[in-house]
């Protein structure tokens, strides 16, 4: 098997090019002229109609590469299905253009905990499922020490079991994910695998840092609250169980994983990423 692939997105096509000319030997009209149209005769007085024949050009197939953003390149060269026997040239102008990647097989360091009865909960179990993870459904993550990582998602506020996680978690090196949600927002935030990673009092303690209201904010995340009906439907739950599954895909492959704090807005499903800056130092003169 090939070790390169085509990076998602990026697609390979042929045109064909050629025009077409009239036959060697025959008289007829140009592509340009009405069919049909009326000629004299030679010599002998009467209209004519001559019906020429089209044949094409020779013709040459054109190799085009679309890339991920829609932008159309011609090749100068057939691309066969092992890409791995492009020409060096070809092959290193195509890496740096981010246009191959490298062929990974899809495995999973280990089993993945989902707990949460929710919506989101419910839909990210289906969807590792289906790309190929072991997916254990527990109540709580202490029951779930024996897996990679564990995805905590919640339709509503965190539980304060989530302060108890952070530590159960990270230092026993288990990737630790969280979802909650805020209103008509989910609160999705990064993955956590040890002791020196974001946890979730890390995020907490930096929102409310950043905050122009942190005493209302910490209210509402504490309070009994009166709320209408749960903006999490069938299809919201899925749009945010896909990007969960795809931060922890990216995290089993090793790749570069999300360290913001992406916020998913459940009625326009439109995904914003803040960045979680690091909290002030407080000098001995300023308590």
């Amino acid at each position: 098997m090939a070790r390169r692939t085509l990076a998602p997105g990026v697609e390979i096509f042929s045109v064909t090019t050629g025009t077409v000319r009239q036959a060697a030997g025959t008289t007829g009209r140009s592509e340009t002229e009405p069919r049909g149209r009326l000629r004299a005769g030679a010599g002998n007085g009467h209209a004519e109609r001559r019906v020429g024949r089209a044949v094409p050009e020779e013709s040459a197939k054109v190799t085009v590469l679309r890339t991920a953003a829609g932008e159309f390149l011609p090749v100068q060269q057939e691309i066969g299905g092992d890409l791995d026997q492009l020409d060096p040239g070809t092959l290193r102008t195509f890496e740096d253009r981010g246009l191959l990647v490298e062929r990974e097989p899809r495995s999973w360091p280990g089993p993945v905990a989902v707990v949460g009865g929710g919506a989101i909960a419910l839909a990210l179990s289906e969807l590792l499922a289906r790309i190929g993870a072991e997916v254990h459904r527990v109540p709580t993550p202490d029951a779930a020490l024996g897996c990679a990582a564990v995805s905590w998602c919640q339709d509503d506020h965190p539980p304060a079991e989530w302060a108890k996680a952070d530590v159960l978690l990270t230092e026993r090196s288990i990737a630790w994910q969280r979802c909650s949600v805020e209103g008509a927002t989910a609160v999705l935030e990064p993955i956590s695998s040890g002791p020196e990673d974001l946890t979730h009092s890390d995020v907490r303690a930096r929102r409310l840092a950043a905050s122009a209201t942190p005493g209302h904010l910490q209210a509402y995340w504490s309070s009994e609250r009166r709320r209408g009906p749960s903006p999490v439907g069938p299809a919201e739950a899925w749009f945010v169980a896909a990007l969960l599954a795809a931060d922890l895909e990216d995290w089993a492959a090793r790749r570069t994983v999300s360290r913001g704090l992406r916020l998913v807005d459940l009625i326009s499903l439109t995904v914003t990423e803040q960045p979680i800056l690091p909290l002030s130092v407080v000098s001995s003169g300023d308590a």
